[in-house]
Parts: structure tokens; sequence; C-alpha cells
């Protein structure tokens, strides 16, 4: 494609995401006049942006990330976000980027995720942000991830959780085959997790070899509660998030969410989902 096009896809795509879902393709049709070949190219950067369910999950065509880059702050070491000191960045995604950062009052290493501007202007993708710190940070379970914060320093939103050395059971699990202690070390801890959180009416619906990741100790910690839901109770007491929360899912009703290899078969569907998905995925 010619550079010209793609920057008109681009630019395209990033009026498009904007949109609500259900206008999404009238005004595409509209900023597209006909040419099918920039209209193929911006509906599959929106394919693939729509399959990154979690907020650090990469989308499958790496320019949707990339889309979002120009214009907006990149973090360098020595960077001060609050009383947070950037060391270096440690991931990107669809929606922002991980960085690795000095907390400056209590002298420890912490996780940024900070979410990208463009994004976080939209209403929608800034709930999706500010859930899944509130639905981690209601969890107190030694496997599953702790969040400190969620703030915002100069129009900047981000969360800061703990830092976690290691790697990802996907990573283990592609570099050699597991021992049966070790499977049954990190299965029992990854179904203490999920019983926690079960317990407190919370389903991860993300349940997959990249969000566990594994200290060097053995020590599993469960990551990404971005697609997390309160599963409805008699109890509404849980946490102040709760009313926000269903909120969201009734807007994100039938909508399919989460990683299709892990999928239970009525998440899948897009059903009403409880606890058993993360059963099925686990």
């Amino acid at each position: 494609m010619k550079q010209d096009n793609w920057q008109q896809v681009k630019d395209i795509f990033g009026d498009v995401v904007q949109q609500k879902p259900e206008v999404r393709q009238a005004y595409l049709e509209r900023a597209c006049d006909g040419n099918k070949e920039i209209r193929r190219e911006v509906e599959s950067l929106l394919s693939s942006f729509d399959s990154a369910e979690s907020f650090m999950e990469s989308p499958a065509v790496v320019e949707v990330a990339e889309l979002f880059v120009a214009g907006i702050p990149q973090f360098e070491s020595g960077q001060v976000l609050g009383h947070y000191e950037i060391i270096e960045q440690i991931g990107t995604g669809g929606m922002g980027e991980v960085y690795l950062a000095l907390d400056k009052i209590l002298d420890r290493k912490v996780a940024i995720k900070v979410l990208y501007e463009k994004f976080s202007q939209h209403e929608s993708n800034l709930q999706r942000f500010i859930l899944e710190a509130k639905s981690a940070s209601a969890l107190n379970h030694p496997n599953i991830l702790v969040i400190h914060e969620i703030r915002e320093t100069e129009n900047t939103q981000y969360i800061v959780s703990e830092y976690i050395e290691g790697r990802t059971l996907r990573e283990l699990v592609d570099d050699q085959p597991l021992k049966m202690s070790e499977v049954l070390n990190f299965s029992i801890q990854i179904a203490g997790a999920l019983t926690a959180a079960h317990a407190a009416r919370l389903v991860h619906r993300d349940i997959k070899p990249e969000n566990i990741m594994i200290r060097p100790d053995g020590f599993v910690k469960i990551l990404d509660f971005g697609l997390a839901k309160l599963v409805e109770q008699k109890n509404k007491s849980f946490i102040n998030s709760e009313a926000e929360t269903m909120k969201q899912n009734q807007t994100a009703k039938g909508l399919i969410l989460g990683t299709v290899n892990y999928m239970s078969p009525e998440q899948a569907k897009g059903k009403k989902v409880d606890e058993r998905t993360d059963v099925f995925s686990f």
C-alpha cells in the first residue's frame, strides 16, 4: 500500500475507533468514500483492535499499537509521574504502555500501566481501564497481582501495581516441558487464586498462560483483571464499583470478550457466564 494511503487508513481508523459500535459501519462508509482497499485495511485494524480485549494484550496487527505512538508522551528513564520515577518501558499494547518505575517515597520498584491519551478521552476505554484497577484491588490474595493505586497526573491516567520479576507461564512452557512437580505447584496456586476471586463473586474471564506470571522462586501471580465481571448476587455491598461493572456488562451484552483458545463454549457464544468459565479455561 502507498504511504499516502496508509496514512489515510491510520487517520480513518483513529476516528472510527472512537465512535460507538452501532455507528461505526456508517461512519466508515462515509470516511472511505467508496475506496474498497482503504476500507478493507481499516476493517482489518478494527478487527485486530477489538480482539485485544485485555489492556496489555497486543493486537495481531502491530501497526494498531504504533498508530497511537506519534504525539503521545513517551516516558523515558528519569522522567517522573507523581512520585514515581520511570526506569524503563517493559511492555506495550493496543491501549497503552507498561513501565518499570521506582516509588520514590517507599523506595520500591513498581509497574505502571499508562493509558494512551487518545483512548483516555473515550469514556468506555477509560471505564475499562479503571475497572481493571478496581477489580484487582478488591481482591486480597497472595497469588493475585497487587494494585497499589490508580492516578491521574497531567492528564495521564495510570495504574500502579507491584512489579513481578519472572516469566509468564507461556514463556516457561515454550522454553521446555514442565516437570510434574511444577505443574502441580502452579496449578494449586492458580486454583487457590481463582477460588478466592470466585468467593468474592468475581470472574476473571481471560485465564491463559500469558496472564500467569511465575517468579524465579516458583510463586504464581495472576495478572490482568481487565475483563473481570462481578456475578449478580443478592448482597450488593461487595465493592463500590459493582454498579459501574454491571452497567458496563449490560452495555457490552452479546459481545465476545476473552481469548478464543481458552474460552468456555458459553463465553465464545457471547452468552452469560459465571465462575465455571474460569474453571473451563483453567
